[in-house]
């Protein structure tokens, strides 16, 4: 798969979990035409950007059922906790 077409996809999954385009790039710190630009192939992706929009989706996953939580105390004799 084209790297382009993935970054595309990536930001448009990012729109639409935060609820819109000019959310999206209220988000991003950048304007809507701009990420319009982007999200249609005009213009190529900056490596920030595409960072800044996958932390977005990942915002939105669930956490994982038995993934323990970055705020609890590490378990005795873990490997966090040793």
């Amino acid at each position: 798969m084209d790297s382009s077409l993935t970054a595309r996809r990536v930001l448009a999954k990012a729109a639409v979990q935060i609820g819109g385009v000019a959310q999206l790039a209220a988000r991003l710190n950048i304007g809507a035409r701009l990420l319009g630009e982007y999200l249609t192939g005009a213009r190529a992706i900056p490596d920030a950007l595409l960072l800044a929009a996958i932390d977005v989706v990942l915002e939105e996953l669930p956490e994982p059922r038995n993934a323990p939580r970055a705020d609890a105390p590490p378990e005795r004799g873990s490997v966090r906790g040793s």
